[in-house]
């Protein structure tokens, strides 16, 4: 089941909170709406789940005009971050609730409950659990309660808002990887909020990148995170340094340096270079000719070593400027605080200075 918003539009006393918003979400796609606090990610969700009104814009499952649906006959499955399981109910109960409460005809036989319930227990791997009350399970074993929950009344869509943050950290990388397995197994199409950049981009298929209410860019995380879209997002997504520069004739130009690789999407005039750590490449002193090419130089000191997950990144305080910008430090180069080095530049992203 697709999903289409078109031009959604919602205020909450006068302070607007989606402004023409419009999203495609494709049949059994894995979507995170990212952002930071008050970027409109959870009102676009509790509309697509009809808990919401928008004063303006559709809403479309498949090919019906879910606009006006009530939340029941829109069919969503929704997991909210802090579970909102029936604290008096035991694991199998809360699973059943919304089988239980269907009328006359749509409701299943309780042995078709009690196997449904059986079965969503074994997805979840909450085998044996069924007897136990919320109080007496983890915070990780709630949420895939009510994941189960969601997921019982077999809903044409699931929407789960910060699933995972009510969570520690450790709980919430392996529920992340548990998830993705589900989805794999069901098939639903899925859309999550998150203002966890890494959850959205190791989970989603696609990434809707959100700020004042705006949809600013939409995309796989390999793309979101190489080629944004705009300054926000280059300085939302990732680690990313700012460096002043000018455009001359599609050049970007640094003091005297003229820096090939970057892509300069702008008319001539000031702007800001966007560099990822692995948009430069590190040489120690006096090789500037390995580090060098048509890419362009920059030089400046190490301020800083610290360890990765994969090696020694260096942190470099730009000549001239109070700019400090990360590179990863080569195996087998000596690289100390103080230390002269100079940056071949691959690549990064140019956006106009008032952007």
């Amino acid at each position: 089941m697709d999903i289409r918003v078109t031009d959604l539009a919602k205020e909450f006393g006068g302070a607007r909170a989606l402004r023409g918003v419009s999203l495609h979400i494709r049949s059994g796609e894995l979507m995170a709406l990212l952002g930071p606090s008050g970027s409109g990610k959870t009102t676009l969700l509790r509309i697509i789940a009809g808990l919401e009104r928008a004063e303006r814009g559709s809403v479309f499952f498949g090919e019906t005009d879910a606009t006006r649906l009530s939340v029941q006959q829109r069919h969503v499955g929704f997991v909210f971050q802090h579970y909102a399981l029936f604290r008096h109910m035991t694991v199998a109960d809360n699973i059943a609730y919304g089988l239980r409460v269907r009328r006359g005809s749509e409701r299943p036989s309780r042995a078709a409950i009690s196997a449904r319930v059986e079965e969503l227990l074994a997805l979840m791997q909450l085998e044996g659990y069924g007897g136990r009350h919320p109080a007496q399970l983890s915070g990780g074993q709630k949420q895939r309660v009510a994941l189960a929950r969601a997921l019982a009344v077999d809903p044409r869509v699931l929407l789960l808002d910060e699933p995972f943050g009510a969570l520690d950290a450790k709980v919430r990388k392996d529920l992340r990887a548990w998830l993705r397995q589900i989805h794999a197994q069901t098939g639903h199409t899925t859309v999550f909020v998150t203002h966890d950049q890494d959850e959205a981009l190791e989970l989603a298929d696609r990434v809707a990148i959100l700020n004042h209410g705006r949809i600013e860019q939409v995309g796989a995380p390999d793309e979101i995170h190489a080629q944004p879209a705009s300054a926000f997002v280059a300085s939302f997504v990732g680690d990313a340094a700012r460096v002043p520069v000018r455009v001359r004739g599609g050049k970007v130009v640094f003091g005297e340096e003229v820096l090939e690789a970057p892509d300069a999407a702008m008319a001539d005039g000031d702007g800001w270079l966007w560099l990822r750590p692995y948009d430069l490449r590190l040489a120690g002193e006096g090789d500037a000719d390995a580090a060098g090419g048509p890419a362009g130089q920059l030089g400046g000191v190490i301020v800083g070593v610290r360890r990765t997950a994969n090696g020694r990144r260096v942190e470099v305080r730009l000549h001239g400027l109070d700019v400090i910008v990360e590179a990863d430090a080569p195996a087998g180069l000596s690289c100390g605080e103080g230390g002269q080095v100079t940056l071949a530049v691959l690549g990064g992203r140019v956006f106009p200075e008032n952007s």
